[in-house]
């Protein structure tokens, strides 16, 4: 690449610096990059596996964006035109947004779009009406959602990337804002209907950035680690913008690299000396759950440097914070160290965090359930106010909606008086939706007005959830409403519907009538946000007031709910729907019976009388995790070595298990013959899913995902052959493509069928579906889960030590970075050697948690390379209907590269285009509980868009 001319001179550069404060963005890029030119900006990507940083300094950043800023300067557009970057790596998107400024254009952060295809097009829509039109910038995979959208202005950042290498000496001037001018746009979540488009200028950004500043003791010596997307405010303004104005060198990762293994975010903190961080109250739960136990690493981690933790996004929860924190202290080298955790409040109208207050929670344990979110920034003021009138202030002590104002706070809503004028009363007070109380001038939160849930720091619409609520059966019209709320100790908050039923609670059927229209109204929460309500109360319409303007009030419902003045109703509900649930109730009679009746109850915490002989363990609630403790408990109970874990999996009533254990006691076994079909869920009418094993041949993995298919459709994994005694493995994949077909039909003799599979699986469902068309049925579903459909050499490149270092990694049993760790050291080592130090590396709770024993994994091994095997033979010929095909991040390379050279081919073998669909998380972890419940509702969409 040539040399591009830096045309601003050094003359030029100490002037700017001379003002040593800048006014504009532009400025500080100027100014950090003059006064702080090695300090660096790092990197981590989506699809690293380890903790290695790719960095640029600020200088280096700065010659980087200056071309970028060139060429789309070259495209045209009128200054002050909008540009939406929709990019997903926080380098892409920084060097979006800094060459947008730079060429003078808006730059509009977009979030990850919809999975939906109705809710995405109508969203771009929007977008496209708010803006008049706007140019959209993403990468390859952000073009593919985006292509079937008509009429829209799209460049590729890699396109970018090439048009500005390719650019030789020129002169070129940045553009020179004015402070009140438009600076960068961020969407709010649309929580409440489509999004918002929220302007901040480059004088309110700076406001917020040296108040932040000063609040945090930013100076250039300081380190930040940042791991929120870029897209959010508090990821571009807070961790980057902020600390670039004082100098302070920035590591920025992608989510999902922190997400799938907690020990980076350590490893990075020790290894930059990071002082100031983000964790949102769901990480610091995830990240205790993950490492309290770790006992062999307590004390491994050097985290003296770590001076603060900023939280926000949800309330934080004092028991978490403290868990967290005495955790952290555990891990750390220095058992004196402290954690100081600082609960922030903030919104993308504040420049995220304005209302904060650090707290070393373990020094000074908290007095409230939630962390307090103490005093403003300075700066920014707060009051509390009646929310009915919205001015009239509560005393100290009261409760009442949360008002702020400063120069930090937005201007307005883009193209949107109505909706700027009435978040704002006389005085400039912006009105947060939130109720709060202030007490001795700090706050803390204790509700909300908007209509949003807060799940895992993630907003979802209370009316649009309301609205699929209402289309269920049994719900009278108009009078039904959803609620946020949090149960004491609770790490994350959730929900109750109240709705009034179209039948009297007396009728004859009312208990069926009940328990059908829950049942729905659970099914419909935990597909539209990923949870079931904590409660859902039948109210009668008498008794169900409205407000003057027609609407269920939910504020008085929520407040009678708290203080205990619908225990009538809750009552009333529970006699009906344990009086459906025992018309078909069968008291557990027999010994065994009444053993594993205890043992359901113990793990659904149900009271023992309330368990039934005929109760499926997986239509109760069941996860991977409890499979294994009832096997586990039930191994104990009845002195058996073993209760196969597919045995559990194919005997799921407790009636039918307790036959097998009976057996198992009375020394006849179960020498049942092979069949592959393992249903994990067999309610609903709609069409079976049989989702395929990975190349471990286990199931198990496939209970988490398979529960959110409860009421709708019947879920069937199928299972390799040669687990059980006397089983041989597959020597080929026709033989095993024979075999499940066959098993398939017998399951479901008629089509249409939907048939997918996960990794390995991907193509053995390919030749499924296949072989199901070949007999003249019908496949409206060909799913193929992040494998390429040649596979034959990736399986010849995988050798003993590599099958055995990624059935580690899929089992749980090392780290990604453990498996790149120890690739060289253990093919220097005996198969048993490397046993022993796989075995010795794993931790204890989760080789209990398999029941794991060496002969067992050195089984499951072999199972593997069977399959690995057949695979070495496999050549994909022919070819389907259609196929859709689900990518994740890769255990290797990059995610581009993944889908364009090795997904891409697909294609050949469909006879219709195939649709590739992004799905969160990497290759090992889709399944898992972080990303299933997202991953669940892009599958689900996709069989929807089959129209099955």
């Amino acid at each position: 690449m040539a040399p591009v001319a830096v045309d601003t001179t050094i003359h030029d550069l100490k002037a700017s610096v001379a003002r040593t404060s800048p006014e504009t963005l532009p400025d500080v890029l100027t100014y950090a990059t003059f006064q702080y030119p090695d300090h660096e900006l790092g990197f981590v990507t989506s699809s690293a596996h380890d903790s290695s940083i790719q960095t640029k300094t600020f200088s280096q950043f700065a010659q980087y964006v200056r071309p970028l800023a060139q060429v789309i300067r070259s495209w045209g557009k009128p200054i002050g035109s909008i540009v939406v970057v929709y990019l997903s790596e926080h380098e892409e998107s920084m060097a979006a947004l800094w060459a947008c400024l730079l060429a003078g254009l808006v730059p509009c952060l977009q979030p990850v779009l919809s999975a939906q295809q109705s809710h995405m097009e109508g969203h771009i829509a929007h977008i496209k009406g708010l803006f008049g039109s706007a140019t959209w910038l993403t990468n390859e995979t952000g073009a593919e959602k985006l292509l079937s959208i008509p009429d829209l202005d799209l460049h590729l950042f890699s396109e970018l990337k090439e048009s500005a290498s390719a650019l030789g000496r020129s002169e070129f001037k940045p553009h020179e804002p004015k402070v009140d001018d438009e600076a960068i746009l961020f969407l709010s979540s649309g929580s409440t209907g489509f999004s918002k488009a929220v302007v901040h200028t480059h004088r309110t950004i700076l406001a917020a950035c040296r108040a932040k500043g000063e609040n945090y003791g930013l100076t250039s010596e300081t380190k930040i680690l940042n791991w929120v997307g870029f897209d959010h405010v508090a990821g571009s303004i807070e961790m980057h913008l902020a600390p670039l104005l004082y100098g302070a060198s920035q590591v920025h990762v992608h989510p999902a690299a922190i997400l799938s293994d907690p020990l980076r975010y350590l490893r990075l903190i020790e290894e930059k000396s990071i002082e100031i961080t983000f964790a949102p109250n769901f990480l610091l739960a995830k990240l205790t759950r993950d490492l309290e136990k770790r006992n062999e690493l307590f004390g491994s981690f050097n985290l003296s440097s770590l001076r603060r933790i900023n939280s926000g996004g949800e309330a934080v929860v004092s028991k978490t914070a403290q868990a967290f924190a005495a955790t952290l202290k555990n891990l750390a080298k220095d058992s004196n160290s402290s954690c100081v955790i600082s609960a922030s409040f903030g919104m993308t109208e504040t420049c995220a965090g304005c209302i904060c207050d650090p707290i070393d929670v373990l020094a000074n344990p908290p007095a409230h359930e939630f962390l307090e979110l103490g005093a403003p920034i300075p700066g920014c003021e707060m009051r509390i106010v009646d929310h009915e009138d919205g001015v009239t202030i509560r005393p100290d002590g009261e409760s009442g909606e949360l008002q702020v104002r400063g120069p930090m706070i937005f201007v307005r809503y883009y193209n949107d008086a109505e909706a700027t004028s009435s978040c704002f009363v006389e005085g400039g007070w912006y009105r947060t939706g939130d109720i709060g109380i202030i007490e001795n001038g700090k706050m803390r939160l204790s509700g909300r007005i908007k209509d949003t849930i807060i799940l895992h720091g993630i907003s979802y619409s209370i009316p649009e959830l309301e609205t699929h609520l209402q289309t269920v059966e049994g719900v009278t019209h108009s009078f039904l409403t959803a609620a946020p709320y949090r149960a004491p100790g609770q790490d994350t908050e959730g929900f109750v519907v109240f709705y009034s039923p179209t039948f009297s609670l007396d009728e004859e059927d009312a208990p069926a009538k009940l328990y059908a229209t829950h049942r729905a109204l659970r099914d419909v929460s935990v597909k539209m946000i990923t949870l079931s309500p904590q409660q859902i109360i039948p109210i009668p319409i008498n008794q169900m007031e409205k407000t003057t303007l027609g609407k269920v009030s939910r504020a008085r419902l929520i407040k009678q709910f708290k203080e205990d003045q619908l225990g009538q109703h809750i009552a009333r509900a529970e006699e009906l729907l344990s009086f459906a649930r025992g018309a078909s109730f069968v008291s557990p009679c027999t010994e065994t019976e009444k053993t594993l009746a205890r043992i359901y109850a113990d793990i659904f915490n149900n009271n023992i009388s309330d368990v039934s002989a005929s109760d499926n363990f997986f239509e109760l609630g069941s996860t991977s995790i409890d499979v294994i403790r009832l096997k586990r408990e039930g191994e104990a109970a009845f002195g058996l070595p073993e209760i196969p874990t597919i045995q559990i999996l194919k005997h799921p009533v407790l009636s039918s298990l307790a036959s097998y254990v009976d057996a198992l006691c009375s020394k006849e076994g179960f020498q049942d013959e092979y069949d592959p079909i393992v249903p994990l869920q067999l309610t609903g009418n709609r069409t079976p899913v049989f989702m395929v094993h990975a190349g471990l041949g286990e199931v198990l993995i496939f209970v988490n995902f398979a529960k959110y298919f409860q009421n709708q459709r019947p879920f069937y994994a199928l299972r390799a052959r040669g687990f059980e005694p006397g089983h041989p493995f597959f020597g080929s994949v026709n033989e095993m493509v024979s075999c499940y077909a066959a098993a398939v039909k017998r399951t479901q003799p008629k089509g249409p069928y939907a048939i997918a599979g996960y990794s390995y699986g991907g193509v053995v469902a390919f030749e499924i579906a296949k072989r199901l068309e070949a007999m003249g049925d019908e496949v409206k579903f060909t799913g193929v889960i992040d494998i390429p459909p040649h596979i034959a050499d990736r399986m010849r490149e995988i050798d003993w030590t590599s099958s055995l270092l990624h059935m580690s990694q899929l089992l749980g049993l090392v780290t990604n970075q453990d498996a790149i760790d120890l690739n060289n050291s253990l093919r220097r080592l005996s198969r048993k050697d490397q046993f022993d130090l796989i075995w010795k590396l794993s931790p204890p709770e989760r080789l209990i948690e398999l029941q794991a024993t060496l002969e067992k994994l050195g089984h499951w091994l072999d199972i593997s390379g069977s399959l690995i095997e057949c695979g070495k033979e496999y050549n994909p010929s022919g070819s389907v209907e259609s196929i859709e095909v689900f990518y994740a991040n890769p255990l290797h390379g990059n995610k581009d590269d993944w889908l364009n050279t090795h997904l891409k081919p697909w294609a050949g073998f469909s006879r219709s285009e195939p649709t590739y669909t992004d799905v969160p998380g990497y290759h090992q972890t889709l399944m898992d509980f972080d990303y299933v419940p997202q991953f669940q509702k892009i599958f689900r969409s996709r069989l929807e868009a089959r129209g099955i």
